[in-house]
């Protein structure tokens, strides 16, 4: 059996352009929960319960939790 018109029928190409070195390094990198628990000496479970009820701003990416260790740096700094 053959697709009528093949795999890439009708599919458009999306080009998109690399992000500047300097905007990768004003939006951090990206943690996981483990790497968040570690540096903040908790339990991973804590870390999904507060990133659920926002007390840890916290970004899904598909099923996962990610955030931003700049943002969380900033959270630790003394006032």
């Amino acid at each position: 059996m053959t697709a009528v018109g093949g795999l890439n029928a009708g599919a458009t190409t999306v080009r998109t352009r690399p992000m500047p070195v300097g905007a990768r390094a004003r939006a951090g990198r990206l943690l996981t929960v483990a790497e968040v628990a570690d540096l903040l000496r908790i339990n991973k479970s804590t870390v999904y319960r507060m990133a659920k009820q926002g007390r840890l701003p916290a970004t899904r990416v598909g099923r996962q939790w990610r955030f931003r260790e700049s943002v969380l740096e900033g959270l630790l700094e003394p006032t």
